[in-house]
């Protein structure tokens, strides 16, 4: 069945898989270590900046239910918050719950063990926004035992994913609005179905928890589990979710246990950053390229555990210190790596100046900052010159490239770094160099000087451009995809950073927030609520939240 499948169907069907350019960190710290004997706990979560923002604050109050926290607009209850007992936060798992099948066709019908089935068949009338405004058009929705049918290249692919069948997300983040201790909360967790959830609790009884939640399900070829990194033959039932009905009421037996999902019950402290929580689980969740670099995950446990290994407890203050960290890992490693091979990399003359300027830096990505500037731009200069001339030969974008992990890893004699262009073998050192060259190419060129002339906020309306006075204003920022304060300015259609900021304790009177968007909870322009607490946001300051116990 794969030799039928060509390249350009494959790269296509990337298009539904799970994109790493958004992300989330948490984390919690037990009484153990914590000045006030009581557990913390941390989120900020990297979605699209928009206006208005993503999320909306609430408080809500009903005789004894009380909670406060975030949500989207439209849903009744608290996503992301707190109670008087416990308060939670979640990091996307980027589990892999989304697969394909081919088949065998004669017509309208379809091979599936051994019999010819129907392709079930059903109109539906959509509207579509044209030059001339919005016209009916109306369009035959195809679907078989696995899912939805979706056409290209003249092949038809049945797409099967979690979120098709009914899934009960609204019960499961009600009882944890309701929840009143941390055992609860994650019994709670049990209706939590897709996407897949790293849940992190705390309670005021001191007690923590870590659940990555989820239906997460087991594929069979011939009664074997295998993984779910492949196109399977959906003509001999292969890949195919024991208990999931597309389009109805799932049963779920043939999805991995909740019992047996890894967890952690009072853990000491537990940081996810959208990195690979577990290594050789029996199961398949997910392959690399599902999961985050490391990188925010790295540098969360070596700020909690510098405090815990000095003596120390941590504190509020450190917890702020935390979210707005702008400390690069990939820079500390990158730049290492050049410190240490210096005599073996042929910088020209001309670029020796920006090596300089990385060799003395601290590997804080602040605006202010030309070495912050200059590695932003090096890095993406480093990954294209390493991976362009066979990806492009190959019909492969940029999107396309791995990771920067994979980077950081290659030996320096990989083929990658062979220019296959050029009649030369280079290897890492003449690539590193000829990045440089290319970073000095585009400073010069754009004349810049420091980080904030390209780490930019532009966060704007759906009018825009057509009503540009509601976008929010245009400030220099801090941060970069890999630093636990987090902004990425090129993220299209929209750039992505802490879509809300929260820290969470209780002590033996209150149960306290400390949370922040990023623009204002109202939409109305005329509004002093609009773009209020964005300046704040930028400066990572919080508005805080005390309700009596």
């Amino acid at each position: 069945m794969s030799d039928t499948i060509n390249r350009s169907l494959i790269d296509w069907l990337k298009n539904f898989e799970r994109s790493d350019e958004a992300g989330s960190n948490n984390w919690l710290v037990s009484g153990k270590y914590t000045e006030t004997g009581k557990p913390m706990l941390a989120i900020d979560l990297h979605l699209a900046l928009r206006v208005p923002p993503v999320w909306y604050r609430m408080h809500l109050k009903s005789g004894d239910f009380e909670v406060w926290g975030v949500t989207f607009p439209g849903v009744p209850v608290v996503v992301i918050g707190q109670n008087r007992f416990i308060s939670w936060g979640v990091t996307n798992m980027g589990a892999d719950v989304i697969d394909f099948y081919t088949y065998r066709f004669n017509g309208d019908k379809y091979l599936y063990k051994g019999k010819w089935l129907d392709i079930q068949k059903e109109k539906r009338a959509i509207q579509i926004l044209t030059d001339d405004g919005l016209k009916e058009k109306e369009i035959t929705v195809e679907k078989t035992i696995h899912g939805p049918l979706i056409s290209k290249y003249g092949m038809r692919i049945a797409v099967a994913w979690t979120g098709f069948t009914a899934t009960t997300e609204l019960k499961s983040i009600f009882e944890l609005n309701r929840a009143r201790n941390a055992g609860e909360a994650v019994s709670a967790l049990r209706w939590f179905c897709v996407p897949a959830q790293n849940f992190i609790v705390i309670d005021r009884f001191g007690n923590t928890a870590y659940y990555p939640a989820g239906k997460y399900p087991i594929r069979y070829i011939n009664g074997t589990p295998v993984p779910g990194n492949m196109i399977f033959n959906g003509s001999r039932g292969e890949g195919e979710w024991r208990g999931f009905t597309p389009y109805g009421v799932s049963t779920w037996e043939g999805f991995i246990p909740f019992e047996e999902i890894p967890h952690l019950i009072n853990p000491d402290y537990i940081a996810t950053a959208n990195q690979r929580p577990i290594e050789n689980f029996k199961y398949y969740v997910g392959d690399s390229g599902y999961f985050a670099e490391p990188y925010r995950g790295m540098r969360i446990y070596e700020m909690i555990e510098k405090k815990i290994q000095s003596g120390g407890k941590l504190n509020l203050d450190d917890f702020m210190e935390m979210q707005k960290d702008v400390y690069s890992k990939p820079a500390e490693i990158f730049v290492s790596e050049i410190r240490g091979n210096l005599s073996k990399i042929p910088f020209s003359d001309r670029s020796r100046k920006y090596v300089q300027e990385l060799l003395n830096w601290d590997y804080r990505m602040t605006r202010d900052s030309e070495p912050s500037m200059i590695f932003s731009i090096f890095i993406r200069e480093f990954m294209n010159q390493t991976f362009y001339d066979e990806f492009s030969q190959a019909g492969l974008s940029k999107r396309d490239y791995p990771k920067l992990w994979i980077l950081q890893n290659l030996d320096e004699n990989s083929r990658w770094f062979d220019d296959i262009r050029t009649p030369e073998k280079e290897n890492r050192w003449d690539i590193i160099a000829r990045a440089m060259d290319r970073t000095a190419d585009r400073i010069e060129k754009e004349n810049l000087h420091d980080y904030g002339d390209i780490n930019k906020l532009h966060v704007t309306h759906p009018f825009s451009p057509k009503v540009l006075f509601m976008n929010y204003p245009v400030y220099e920022m801090n941060g970069s995809k890999y630093t636990i304060y987090n902004f990425r300015y090129s993220y299209k259609p929209d750039q992505a950073g802490s879509s809300w900021r929260m820290i969470t304790t209780f002590d033996d009177r209150k149960a306290t927030m400390y949370g922040i968007i990023p623009g204002g909870n109202s939409g109305n322009f005329f509004s002093r609520h609009y773009s209020d607490e964005l300046k704040m946001w930028i400066d990572c300051r919080y508005i805080r939240t005390e309700v009596e116990r």
